[in-house]
This record gives structure tokens, C-alpha cells and sequence, in this order.
């Protein structure tokens, strides 16, 4: 299971517990935007490498999305989605 996989499910098991509406549960079990970027850069070296970045919006329904940013090879677009999805959730509890 991915760490995207288990963070809906903790969705899931609130939205149940607390009989939250499916529309909300569905507004909330995918991110609104996500960004996947490969970015060519020339080494000391001479020689090209290629980075990756991911940027995921989640939900902007109270405002305007935070996340975080992780500088690791082997971070993943799933990592950063997760991120993303419990953000929303932090900002929405502390108002």
C-alpha cells in the first residue's frame, strides 16, 4: 500500500466515524492540481542531470494551499501527495 493509499484511507475511517457527506469525502480523496517537472541542469563536470520536482495542490477550499518541500532523490510524486493531503487537514484544524 502507498502512503497515499493509507492516508485515504484515515479519510475514509473519519468520514465514517464522523458520517461527513460523500461529496465531502470525494472533494477530499484527490488532489485539486499536481505538477511533475524534470529539470535538465549542467553539472561542474560538463555532463547533464536530470531532477525531478513535484508540486501537488490539495485543497484550496479555505484558502490558499501550503505544502511542503523535501530535497531527497528519492522522493516521490506519492510522497508529496501525501504531504499535501495531511496539510490541508493541519491548516483546517488550526483555523
Amino acid at each position: 500500500m502507498s502512503v497515499f493509499d493509507g492516508a485515504k484511507k484515515q479519510l475514509k475511517k473519519a468520514t465514517d466515524l464522523y458520517k461527513i457527506a460523500p461529496e465531502a469525502e470525494m472533494r477530499l480523496n484527490s488532489p485539486k492540481a499536481s505538477l511533475q517537472v524534470a529539470i535538465p541542469v549542467r553539472m561542474d563536470d560538463g555532463s547533464l542531470k536530470i531532477f525531478e520536482g513535484y508540486r501537488v495542490r490539495y485543497n484550496d477550499l479555505l484558502g490558499p494551499t501550503k505544502g511542503g518541500i523535501r530535497f531527497h532523490p528519492g522522493v516521490t510524486l506519492d510522497e508529496v501527495t501525501s504531504l499535501a493531503f495531511w496539510m490541508t487537514f493541519k491548516c483546517a484544524v488550526v483555523g
